[in-house]
Protein backbone atom coordinates (compact mmCIF):
# COMPACT_ATOMS: atom_id res chain seq x y z
CA UNK A 1 0.00 0.00 0.00
CA UNK A 2 1.17 3.54 -0.90
CA UNK A 3 2.16 6.28 1.01
CA UNK A 4 -0.80 8.60 -0.25
CA UNK A 5 -3.34 4.99 -0.02
CA UNK A 6 -2.20 4.53 4.05
CA UNK A 7 -2.51 8.35 4.80
CA UNK A 8 -6.10 8.50 3.22
CA UNK A 9 -7.14 5.09 5.48
CA UNK A 10 -5.77 7.02 8.61
CA UNK A 11 -7.84 10.48 7.60
CA UNK A 12 -11.00 8.36 7.12
CA UNK A 13 -10.98 6.40 10.20
CA UNK A 14 -9.86 9.60 12.33
CA UNK A 15 -12.94 11.35 10.41
CA UNK A 16 -15.04 8.66 11.37
CA UNK A 17 -15.85 7.27 7.53
CA UNK A 18 -14.01 4.01 8.36
CA UNK A 19 -14.00 1.50 10.98
CA UNK A 20 -10.93 0.33 12.75
CA UNK A 21 -10.93 -3.27 11.17
CA UNK A 22 -11.64 -1.84 7.92
CA UNK A 23 -8.97 0.81 8.08
CA UNK A 24 -6.75 -1.96 9.72
CA UNK A 25 -7.57 -4.31 6.59
CA UNK A 26 -6.42 -1.37 4.10
CA UNK A 27 -3.08 -0.49 5.86
CA UNK A 28 -2.03 -4.02 6.35
CA UNK A 29 -3.39 -5.78 3.63
CA UNK A 30 -4.70 -8.67 5.49
CA UNK A 31 -8.41 -9.58 5.44
CA UNK A 32 -8.90 -9.48 9.74
CA UNK A 33 -12.04 -9.99 10.98
CA UNK A 34 -13.11 -9.40 14.51
CA UNK A 35 -12.84 -12.81 15.55
CA UNK A 36 -9.06 -12.69 14.82
CA UNK A 37 -8.53 -9.35 16.09
CA UNK A 38 -9.74 -10.42 19.38
CA UNK A 39 -7.52 -13.10 19.62
CA UNK A 40 -4.61 -10.90 18.99
CA UNK A 41 -6.07 -8.40 21.82
CA UNK A 42 -6.39 -11.59 24.15
CA UNK A 43 -2.62 -12.41 23.30
CA UNK A 44 -1.65 -8.86 24.79
CA UNK A 45 -3.82 -9.30 27.32
CA UNK A 46 -2.02 -12.20 28.68
CA UNK A 47 1.86 -10.44 28.01
CA UNK A 48 1.34 -7.13 29.46
CA UNK A 49 1.59 -7.84 33.22
CA UNK A 50 4.92 -9.52 32.04
CA UNK A 51 6.68 -7.34 29.53
CA UNK A 52 4.53 -4.24 29.34
CA UNK A 53 4.58 -1.86 26.73
CA UNK A 54 8.64 -2.98 26.08
CA UNK A 55 9.99 -3.81 22.64
CA UNK A 56 12.60 -6.54 21.82
CA UNK A 57 15.92 -5.26 21.05
CA UNK A 58 15.34 -6.16 17.56
CA UNK A 59 11.96 -4.03 16.99
CA UNK A 60 13.38 -0.98 19.07
CA UNK A 61 16.40 -1.37 15.98
CA UNK A 62 13.69 -1.56 13.30
CA UNK A 63 11.86 1.30 14.88
CA UNK A 64 14.99 3.70 15.37
CA UNK A 65 15.78 2.64 12.10
CA UNK A 66 12.76 3.94 10.74
CA UNK A 67 12.59 7.22 12.84
CA UNK A 68 10.11 6.33 15.72
CA UNK A 69 9.86 7.09 19.20
CA UNK A 70 9.86 3.65 20.85
CA UNK A 71 6.81 4.61 22.84
CA UNK A 72 3.53 2.25 24.16
CA UNK A 73 1.85 3.44 20.84
CA UNK A 74 4.93 2.19 18.64
CA UNK A 75 5.49 -0.84 20.69
CA UNK A 76 1.85 -1.95 19.94
CA UNK A 77 2.19 -0.81 16.29
CA UNK A 78 4.62 -3.24 16.11
CA UNK A 79 3.48 -6.52 17.55
CA UNK A 80 -0.23 -6.14 15.68
CA UNK A 81 1.61 -5.88 12.53
CA UNK A 82 3.49 -8.99 13.39
CA UNK A 83 0.59 -10.69 14.49
CA UNK A 84 -1.21 -10.15 11.73
CA UNK A 85 1.67 -11.22 9.54
CA UNK A 86 1.75 -14.76 11.37
CA UNK A 87 -1.58 -14.99 11.32
CA UNK A 88 -1.19 -14.82 7.66
CA UNK A 89 1.95 -16.88 7.63
CA UNK A 90 0.13 -19.57 9.45
CA UNK A 91 -3.26 -19.73 7.49
CA UNK A 92 -1.26 -20.01 4.01
CA UNK A 93 1.09 -22.15 5.09
CA UNK A 94 0.78 -26.34 4.35
CA UNK A 95 0.18 -28.60 6.91
CA UNK A 96 2.04 -32.18 6.57
CA UNK A 97 -0.27 -34.31 4.46
CA UNK A 98 -1.02 -30.80 2.25
CA UNK A 99 2.68 -30.96 1.60
CA UNK A 100 2.92 -34.34 0.82
CA UNK A 101 -0.38 -33.82 -1.41
CA UNK A 102 2.07 -30.64 -3.20
CA UNK A 103 4.59 -33.02 -3.43
CA UNK A 104 3.11 -35.61 -4.73
CA UNK A 105 4.68 -38.14 -2.18
CA UNK A 106 3.57 -39.72 1.08
CA UNK A 107 3.55 -37.62 4.51
CA UNK A 108 6.46 -40.24 6.06
CA UNK A 109 8.63 -38.38 3.20
CA UNK A 110 8.03 -34.97 4.46
CA UNK A 111 8.57 -36.15 7.92
CA UNK A 112 11.84 -37.60 6.32
CA UNK A 113 12.50 -34.74 4.35
CA UNK A 114 12.02 -32.39 7.40
CA UNK A 115 14.12 -34.81 9.66
CA UNK A 116 17.17 -34.43 6.68
CA UNK A 117 16.28 -30.48 6.34
CA UNK A 118 15.89 -30.63 3.18
CA UNK A 119 11.87 -28.85 4.17
CA UNK A 120 11.56 -26.58 6.69
CA UNK A 121 8.75 -26.46 8.82
CA UNK A 122 7.60 -24.34 12.32
CA UNK A 123 5.32 -25.32 15.17
CA UNK A 124 1.88 -24.00 15.38
CA UNK A 125 -0.07 -25.50 18.35
CA UNK A 126 0.21 -29.13 17.76
CA UNK A 127 0.98 -29.17 14.18
CA UNK A 128 4.16 -28.65 12.36
CA UNK A 129 3.79 -26.30 9.08
CA UNK A 130 5.65 -25.57 6.19
CA UNK A 131 5.58 -22.41 4.96
CA UNK A 132 4.50 -21.69 1.40
CA UNK A 133 7.96 -19.87 -0.25
CA UNK A 134 9.56 -23.19 -0.41
CA UNK A 135 6.29 -24.38 -2.61
CA UNK A 136 5.51 -23.59 -6.03
CA UNK A 137 1.74 -24.44 -7.11
CA UNK A 138 3.09 -27.90 -8.61
CA UNK A 139 5.84 -28.98 -5.88
CA UNK A 140 9.10 -28.02 -4.69
CA UNK A 141 10.90 -24.90 -5.18
CA UNK A 142 13.82 -25.78 -7.39
CA UNK A 143 16.95 -26.20 -5.59
CA UNK A 144 15.18 -25.26 -2.20
CA UNK A 145 17.00 -28.80 -0.78
CA UNK A 146 20.31 -27.10 -0.65
CA UNK A 147 18.85 -24.34 0.75
CA UNK A 148 17.05 -25.41 3.77
CA UNK A 149 19.72 -26.94 6.00
CA UNK A 150 21.08 -23.74 6.22
CA UNK A 151 17.73 -22.05 8.10
CA UNK A 152 18.28 -22.45 11.73
CA UNK A 153 15.41 -24.46 13.39
CA UNK A 154 14.76 -21.53 15.72
CA UNK A 155 14.31 -18.88 13.11
CA UNK A 156 11.32 -16.89 13.61
CA UNK A 157 8.63 -18.08 10.95
CA UNK A 158 7.88 -14.75 9.36
CA UNK A 159 12.02 -14.22 9.29
CA UNK A 160 12.24 -17.19 6.86
CA UNK A 161 9.61 -15.96 4.87
CA UNK A 162 10.56 -12.39 4.42
CA UNK A 163 14.46 -13.27 3.75
CA UNK A 164 12.67 -16.37 0.82
CA UNK A 165 10.27 -13.63 -0.67
CA UNK A 166 11.91 -10.18 -0.01
CA UNK A 167 14.33 -9.14 -3.14
CA UNK A 168 17.64 -9.17 -2.14
CA UNK A 169 19.84 -6.45 -3.92
CA UNK A 170 22.76 -9.23 -4.54
CA UNK A 171 19.88 -11.04 -6.47
CA UNK A 172 19.41 -9.67 -9.73
CA UNK A 173 17.78 -10.34 -12.79
CA UNK A 174 17.66 -7.21 -16.17
CA UNK A 175 19.16 -5.43 -13.52
CA UNK A 176 15.98 -5.78 -11.16
CA UNK A 177 16.69 -7.49 -7.70
CA UNK A 178 14.61 -10.56 -7.30
CA UNK A 179 13.63 -12.91 -4.28
CA UNK A 180 15.58 -16.19 -3.29
CA UNK A 181 12.67 -18.26 -4.33
CA UNK A 182 12.65 -16.33 -7.84
CA UNK A 183 16.10 -16.65 -8.25
CA UNK A 184 15.94 -20.43 -7.66
CA UNK A 185 12.97 -20.58 -10.09
CA UNK A 186 14.79 -18.84 -12.99
CA UNK A 187 18.44 -19.88 -12.65
CA UNK A 188 19.67 -22.53 -14.25
CA UNK A 189 20.86 -24.46 -11.12
CA UNK A 190 24.53 -23.99 -11.76
CA UNK A 191 26.77 -24.36 -8.83
CA UNK A 192 27.86 -21.10 -9.04
CA UNK A 193 24.39 -19.56 -8.78
CA UNK A 194 23.37 -21.92 -5.98
CA UNK A 195 26.23 -20.32 -4.23
CA UNK A 196 25.49 -16.63 -4.61
CA UNK A 197 21.99 -18.08 -2.48
CA UNK A 198 23.66 -19.97 0.28
CA UNK A 199 26.26 -17.45 1.07
CA UNK A 200 23.27 -15.22 1.06
CA UNK A 201 20.96 -17.08 3.88
CA UNK A 202 24.83 -17.94 5.87
CA UNK A 203 25.11 -13.76 6.12
CA UNK A 204 21.55 -13.45 6.67
CA UNK A 205 21.60 -15.82 9.41
CA UNK A 206 24.63 -14.40 10.64
CA UNK A 207 23.44 -10.68 11.12
CA UNK A 208 19.92 -11.94 12.85
CA UNK A 209 22.03 -13.69 15.50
Amino acid sequence: MGDAAHADAEARYLSGDLDFEGALREVSGSDIDRSELAQILHGFRKALPAAGPALSDHDARLLTKAGFVTDAASATAVRVDRDIRMRGLVRNSLSIPAAAERLGVTAARVRQRLTDRTLWAFQSGRNRLLPPAQFTDTGAVPYFEQVAPLLAEDLHPLTVQALLTRPQPTLAVDGEPVSIVQWLIGCAGTAAEIEQVTDLVITSEWESA
